[in-house]
């Protein structure tokens, strides 16, 4: 039996989200338990929910990704998506797994980040 990954989606594109969630729909190890067009519902989705894994927008309105890792006390592995090409942060490195670059277009990507960040799962 295949271990179930719970994950939540935290992005403020509509585009992006959807992409997303068409992806975890072809992974069968991802289960989807809450998209958030907004940092503040993603920070308290992710105490609520407490997922394994999160699909992180770095740049929205509002508190931006990186105030949402500040506030957490749950910490999820995170998979940064973003639309900078080559980015990678310097802070909060120790809890960011990896990082997709939008547009997310790849299976075969996504699927490798996902096993990136979770090879410790």
């Amino acid at each position: 039996m295949i271990k179930q990954i719970r994950c939540v989606v935290i992005d403020d594109d509509f585009a992006s989200r959807a992409i997303l969630k068409g992806l975890i729909r072809q992974d069968e190890r991802l289960i989807l338990v809450e998209e958030c067009s907004g940092s503040a519902d993603g920070a308290v989705s992710i105490t609520k929910h407490k997922p394994d894994l999160v699909f992180l927008d770095l740049m929205m309105p509002g508190l931006d990704g990186y105030e949402v890792l500040e506030v957490l006390d749950y910490m999820p592995k995170i998979i940064v998506v973003t639309t900078e090409r080559n980015y990678k942060s310097e802070i909060f490195g120790d809890r960011i797994s990896e990082y997709l670059y939008k547009p997310v277009e790849s299976l075969e990507m996504f699927t490798k980040a996902v096993d990136q960040a979770m090879k410790t799962y």
